[in-house]
């Protein structure tokens, strides 16, 4: 008997494309700033971008990972507060949260 799989990936490839998102950007300066398509990356990337944006400890060293060195540069630049920063991050946090959803809380459930 032969298993016919559930999902092929020229079946994934096309729901990929249909669930296509947008960067998140900051404008600054006559700048605009471009976060990356976490979508775009490969599967350990986007999880270590979504734990960097989860995490939001050290918001420079996050944007200075991420971010392009011009952009990241511009940021610089316009000398944000801390609290800007992290404003910044928490709105870049929003933006990947409507589509890809948060990390979740607490352990996973398992059958007892």
């Amino acid at each position: 008997m032969t298993t016919k799989p559930t999902l092929t990936i020229a079946a994934l490839t096309e729901l990929d494309g249909a669930a296509a998102s947008s960067p998140f950007t900051f404008g600054i300066n006559n700048h605009v700033v471009t976060f990356p398509d976490p979508l775009d990356l490969d599967a350990v990337e986007t999880e270590r971008f979504m734990r960097d944006v989860e995490g939001l400890e050290y918001p420079m060293e996050i944007l200075k990972r991420w971010l392009s060195d011009e952009d990241y540069a511009v940021i610089v630049a316009a000398r944000l507060t801390g609290r800007q920063a992290v404003v910044l991050m928490r709105e870049a946090q929003k933006h990947y949260k409507a589509f890809l959803g948060g990390a979740g809380e607490g352990a996973p459930s398992s059958a007892a």
